[in-house]
């Protein structure tokens, strides 16, 4: 939806006329004062040693005064979720009978709903499946069945969604109301400076121990399914907390924190680094419904916001900031205005980062000019969480097209199939030391910090070269292993093969990668994304970030179609620009300034607009699907 000429005015007043708040109110000072149970954290950190896993719900027990959470409903502190998830686990064990590690699907809207929901199921002991309404019935059948789900939990804004799925599989559902949210709220509507609920900050820990989490599974993500039917990733408590360890190591996560969450929570992406990272630092959560730009500036810029809940942190998909971008030269024509909002941004936002798609480059530089910022381009996906990262410092080291190098607890390897057998060839590993999974009050800044911050900082990681290459530069499937990194797919025996895993354990991740002057750069899918043409092998991300560049270009999709004379042929689906035309000898032309003869396109087709699946990414079977038979004859 558009702003009006009278939104466009009020914004611009806002910004340089900031809301004034009302001082009849007596506010709650919830910032970095916090009376720290020392032996209740004395007690985490020795499960930790001894192998255990602190859950996420549970780190609430350290900070139960602080705000954790605002939805466009209310504000809810730590201890308000804990209590509202306990009430609710109640529930979902009285529905399971007590058992554990049960599979629970569930689907509530991005609001105080979720948290509460998975914190309940986590409670229990049993394993949580987030569902998204963006899915069609028969992809939450599926999700359903394979999952072997003993219970679906729903909000009633999806009861009529999930009732004819429950219905046809006999599966029992559970259906909460909004009365959760309301326990669980640090302030009742219409009153945002009332004072805490007396004793909401007393919560008696509920759940299985911290040595059991250790060896227990926490939830299910489902892959996208672009190459296969989408198959369930487990994810274990102790994963979750090496990955929420590293990435608060490297991309130092604090209780200051106020972290947008604009992301799909059917993703490890809005799973991951927005909710539960930010959650298990003392942060706070700025959760919005969905994603729509003009809201979303507003929040960035603090609209109206006390300083305390400015925005400091915010993680989106290029698509995500393809849209804000433009949104900004409608919403900030004036130059002065420009430069109000870029001076806000630089002031008040510390991290904003791209991943779950290629960031192009004039993307990137695009968002640095009007904002201040550079964004920080990382790598991960559903099977391994984050394992590749841009350094958060220096921000100059944030290389355009390259994904950084390992996070913490991750190796990476670049290996290359052998003509003799099956077996892939090393030729370079690059590992990074495991992060410090001690819970440190004075890394998440709850205590003033005294000293060195030891363990704090991201380290160099190591690079061994198997086999030496004669530039430095080595190209290959992108591998790799660690703590941070599933072992095995839901309802599938674990099988340590060709197909998944290599003999020795490494993860394949599908993409092909090169890895030279110490970074790692993502050339794409090594099944869909390589194209093998007159004896060269193309990267059709290299090439569709090329095409971007051109004016005329709004979204591209980079495919091979099959040739007998060429093996495949660069072939290339475009949606333009409005008002805009294209041929292919212009868009060669524009592109052949970036690209080699041998990765330009011979085929050119012209779409109104192009599937993309929820996290914003190209969906390339559908493409190839809708379109394959019709880029076969397109104009060469």
């Amino acid at each position: 939806m558009e702003l009006s000429c009278r939104s466009f005015r009020y914004v611009n007043r806002l910004l340089f006329q900031p809301l004034k708040t009302s001082r009849r109110y007596k506010t709650v000072n919830i910032q970095l004062k916090e009376e720290v149970n020392s032996e209740l954290l004395n007690s985490f950190n020795e499960d930790i040693k001894s192998g255990g896993a602190v859950p996420v719900f549970r780190k609430a027990l350290l900070f139960p005064s602080r705000v954790a959470l605002q939805d466009e409903v209310g504000i809810y502190t730590y201890a308000g979720l804990h209590q509202a998830a306990t009430a609710l686990s109640q529930e979902i064990a009285a529905q399971l009978l007590g058992e554990t590690q049960r599979t629970v699907a569930y689907m509530c809207n991005n609001d105080a709903s979720h948290v509460i929901t998975q914190w309940a199921i986590w409670m229990t002991g049993n394993i949580a499946i987030p569902l998204t309404p963006l899915h069609p019935p028969d992809m939450l059948k599926y999700f359903v069945a394979d999952s072997d789900a003993s219970l679906i939990v729903c909000t009633q804004d999806f009861e009529k969604i999930l009732q004819p799925v429950t219905k046809e599989l006999s599966k029992p559902l559970l259906v909460t109301g909004k009365d959760r949210e309301i326990i669980a709220q640090l302030y009742q509507p219409n009153t945002a400076f009332m004072k805490k609920q007396e004793d909401s900050d007393v919560l008696t820990d509920v759940g299985k121990t911290n040595e059991w989490y250790g060896q227990a599974d926490a939830m299910l993500i489902y892959t996208s399914g672009t190459t296969s039917k989408p198959k369930g990733v487990v994810w274990t408590h102790g994963m979750l907390g090496s990955q929420i360890a590293a990435l608060q190591t490297a991309w130092q996560y604090s209780a200051s924190d106020v972290v947008l969450h604009t992301l799909p929570l059917h993703h490890i992406h809005g799973q991951l680094n927005s909710l539960n990272a930010s959650l298990a630092a003392g942060a706070r959560i700025r959760m919005l419904p969905q994603f729509a730009a003009h809201t979303v500036w507003a929040r960035l810029l603090g609209m109206g916001e006390r300083e305390e809940c400015k925005v400091t942190v915010f993680h989106g998909v290029p698509a995500m900031y393809a849209r804000l971008y433009s949104a900004h030269a409608e919403l900030f024509p004036a130059p002065r205005t420009a430069q109000h909002v870029r001076g806000i941004l630089q002031r008040s936002l510390r991290l904003m980062c791209a991943g779950s798609a290629p960031l192009p480059e004039t993307l990137l530089k695009n968002w640095e000019e009007i904002s201040g910022i550079r964004l920080l381009e990382r790598y991960g996906m559903s099977e391994v969480g984050m394992a590749l990262s841009n350094p958060y410092r220096s921000v100059e080291d944030r290389t355009a097209g390259s994904v950084g190098s390992p996070l913490p607890g991750v190796a990476a390897r670049i290996a290359v199939s052998t003509e003799e057998n099956d077996d892939l060839e090393p030729l370079v590993t690059v590992a990074c030391d495991e992060p410090d999974m001690q819970i440190s009050l004075e890394k998440l800044g709850l205590v003033p910090k005294g000293g060195s911050e030891t363990g704090s900082n991201w380290k160099q990681p190591t690079v061994t070269v198997h086999k030496q290459s004669k530039d430095g530069a080595y190209q290959g499937e992108l591998l790799l292993k660690g703590s941070g990194v599933f072992s095995r797919y839901w309802n599938r025996a674990p099988k340590l093969d060709q197909s998944e895993f290599t003999t020795d354990g490494w993860f394949r991740t599908g993409d092909t990668a090169l890895f030279a002057e110490g970074r790692f750069k993502i050339l794409g899918r090594t099944s869909v994304d390589i194209i093998k043409t007159s004896g060269y092998k193309v990267s059709a991300l290299q090439v569709e970030s090329a095409i971007l560049e051109h004016p005329a270009v709004s979204d591209v999709a980079v495919l091979g179609v099959e040739d007998e004379n060429y093996g495949e042929i660069v072939s290339v689906v475009v949606v333009l620009k409005e008002k805009c035309n294209l041929t292919l000898k212009e868009l060669k032309d524009e592109a052949g300034k970036k690209l080699a003869p041998y990765q330009l396109p011979r085929n050119l087709l012209v779409v109104d607009t192009m599937p993309r699946n929820a996290m914003g990414k190209l969906d390339k079977k559908e493409i190839r699907r809708l379109y394959g038979e019709q880029l076969k004859t397109a104009k060469k």
